[in-house]
């Protein structure tokens, strides 16, 4: 796997680098946070719907369903539980340039075999280790 890098920038704000490719996260600004980027949460739920979505084009592909300009649109809602906070719900409309008929099943299926979906029905371990100094 790649080796993903957050640096911390100012406040709440990280910059992400992976593949050459960089992006900041932060907090909107009503939670202490500059709003220089998507917030963490936000990121997850486009992490979710960019992986679903490219199964259902993968999935399109195999079987001749145009696919090109499809747009998928996320909600999430937060919940506080005992003084944690999480993601309790994620609502994801997909739009398609023609109606998949009978495949709508499959395509569904599609959606839902995503790794970031996986991962999310089965908790990976994380281990963390904490280091000082240059």
């Amino acid at each position: 796997m790649d080796l993903i890098t957050i640096k911390h920038e100012k406040g709440l704000c990280f910059s992400v680098q992976v593949r050459g490719h960089r992006f900041r996260l932060d907090m909107p600004k009503d939670a202490k946070g500059a709003d220089q980027g998507p917030s963490p949460a936000d990121v997850l739920a486009a992490g979710l719907g960019g992986c679903m979505g490219m199964h259902m084009v993968l999935y399109c592909q195999t079987i001749g369903l145009p696919y090109e300009g499809m747009e998928m649109n996320l909600v999430y809602n937060i919940v506080e539980e005992k003084g944690k906070k999480r993601i309790s719900t994620i609502t994801v409309d997909v739009s398609l340039p023609q109606d998949p008929g009978p495949r709508e099943a499959a395509l569904f299926r599609a959606a839902q075999n995503c790794i970031v979906r996986n991962t999310m029905e089965k908790i990976p371990e994380i281990d963390m280790a904490i280091t000082s100094g240059p």
